[in-house]
């Protein structure tokens, strides 16, 4: 069962890019990624997300048959972002007899939070109230405490097995930082010198919730390359553009940021080469 057991687990914050990795990992020629994006299956708890593949109700089996057309893939993956905060998970792969590699991605708090609102107002359509309101909620807080989570990791696996990298940085230099996590993979990192890259995952005003859930349901059924093909077409009949910025939010973002002023320089401690410039 090993053999197909994930070598790569790629993690973070929500709104911090995983989908992008995902996606353009999955393009290598030497990495597999579950069709799956998030199984969520080493999750806490049930959840609308796993409920017909979890720890909690099935045998390891049901997991590997997310990587069960692989091959002999160099990196086999998934990419389940909210893993950085599950216990599950983290007993999982740190105690798994060959324990993956780790990426999480990270983004100024007040940035994160901000697009996970739109997110989940415009997109999702799962919350509906002020901004004001929306970061009391105790998940808020959790998402950005970003260096107490990844210490958990750290401190669970093996030398060398986790790595963090920035979203600013991630979308500003992204030839440069895939090379460099191509570099930590062991695969070509050659392969992203002319790569057509495509960002994944913006936070838009979705028409229809339904349509969007029927989307989310059949992702994982259609391969890679087709998806390419048809989101641009899903994205035009069924987003009414990027979610706008509301003015009135502005000071809210603005003391949030400040109040989260410390989270960089907790990371820069656990991880000295992260570059967040951008972080301001």
């Amino acid at each position: 069962m090993q053999e197909r057991f994930p070598n790569l687990i790629i993690g973070g914050a929500p709104k911090c890019g995983t989908s992008s990795l995902y996606f353009w990992l999955s393009a290598h020629p030497e990495v597999f990624g579950s069709p799956k994006k998030e199984t969520f299956f080493f999750a806490d708890k049930v959840n609308r997300f796993n409920a017909s593949a979890n720890v909690h109700e099935h045998e390891l089996d049901t997991y590997l048959q997310f990587f069960k057309d692989a091959g002999d893939a160099k990196i086999r993956f998934e990419a389940t972002a909210h893993y950085l905060y599950e216990e599950q998970a983290l007993k999982a792969f740190s105690q798994a007899e060959n324990p993956p590699k780790m990426i999480f991605l990270f983004r100024e708090p007040s940035k994160q939070m901000y697009s996970h609102y739109k997110m989940e107002k415009y997109r999702t359509k799962r919350v509906d109230m002020p901004l004001d309101d929306y970061i009391k909620l105790p998940k808020i807080e959790m998402y950005v405490d970003y260096a107490t989570y990844v210490k958990k990791w750290v401190d669970a696996m093996p030398e060398g097995h986790v790595r963090i990298w920035s979203f600013e940085d991630f979308m500003s230099r992204k030839v440069e930082v895939m090379q460099e996590i191509a570099d930590y993979l062991g695969i070509a990192p050659s392969f992203y010198t002319d790569f057509d890259f495509e960002h994944r995952n913006e936070s838009v005003a979705i028409r229809s919730g339904a349509l969007h859930q029927l989307g989310l349901r059949l992702q994982p059924l259609i391969p890679h390359f087709i998806q390419k093909m048809l989101l641009p077409v899903y994205m035009k009949l069924n987003s009414g553009g990027r979610a706008p910025d509301n003015e009135a939010d502005a000071p809210v973002i603005s003391a949030f940021k400040s109040a989260h002023a410390q989270v960089g320089a907790d990371l820069k401690a656990l991880f000295p080469e992260i570059r967040l410039e951008k972080w301001g």
